[in-house]
C-alpha cells in the first residue's frame, strides 16, 4: 500500500472539522458591513458570526448607529435618535437555515454558552448578537454586570435563541430565554 495513505487512514480519528468564526462590532454588522454579513448569512455556508453589540460606534466615541435604539442620546444624536434600532436578529431568522441568538452574558452566562454550543453544532450559518456594555453608555464599566442585568430584566435587551435544527423534531425553533419583565 501507499505509506502516506496508510498513515492518513491510521490517524483519521484525529481529523476534525474546521470551526470558522467571524467577529465584529455592531457598526460593521448593522451598518458598513451589513451587505457582506447578509450575503454570508444567506449563503448557507457553515460559518459562525459573533456581533459585539454596544449599540453605538464605540471607536468614534459613541456616535449613533443603526444599532442605536430610538430616543438614545449619542454623538450626532444629542436630541435622541429618531429611528428605531435595526432588528438584525429578526432579519436573519428569515433565512430558513440560519441559527440566530441574542445573548447577554452579564445576565445569563449559561444561556450565552449554550448559544455558542448550538451555533457551533448547527450545520449552516449562525449569528450571535451579544449585548456589550460600553463606556459610551454613560456609566462606569465596573457596573457593567448590573447594567447588563437591568437591560435584560427590564425587557430592553431580549434574550432568545432561534434554532432551525429543532424543526426536524417538529419543535418550535424559537426559544425565549428572557425572564418575565420587571419594570421596577
Amino acid at each position: 500500500g501507499n505509506p502516506v495513505l496508510d498513515k492518513v487512514i491510521e490517524l483519521e480519528d484525529y481529523f476534525v472539522d474546521k470551526s470558522i468564526w467571524i467577529l465584529g462590532g455592531d457598526g460593521w454588522a448593522y451598518d458598513i458591513g451589513f451587505g457582506g454579513l447578509d450575503h454570508v448569512m444567506a449563503s448557507n455556508r457553515n460559518v459562525n458570526i459573533l456581533v459585539v453589540d454596544t449599540e453605538v460606534y464605540s471607536n468614534t466615541g459613541g456616535q449613533a448607529s443603526k444599532s442605536t435604539p430610538r430616543g438614545a442620546v449619542a454623538k450626532f444624536a444629542s436630541d435622541g435618535k429618531k429611528l428605531s434600532k435595526k432588528n438584525l436578529g429578526l432579519m436573519m431568522t428569515t433565512y430558513s437555515n440560519a441559527y440566530v441568538a441574542s445573548v447577554n452574558m452579564g445576565m445569563d452566562r449559561e444561556k450565552t454558552a449554550l448559544a455558542f454550543v448550538e451555533a457551533e453544532k448547527h450545520n449552516g450559518p449562525s449569528i450571535i448578537i451579544a449585548y456589550s456594555p460600553c463606556i459610551a453608555h454613560g456609566y462606569e464599566m465596573r457596573l457593567a454586570k448590573k447594567q447588563s442585568e437591568k437591560a435584560a430584566k427590564s425587557g430592553y435587551w431580549p434574550m432568545y435563541r432561534f434554532n432551525p435544527d429543532l424543526r426536524k423534531n417538529e419543535e418550535n425553533p424559537f426559544c425565549w430565554d428572557s425572564e418575565a419583565i420587571d419594570t421596577e
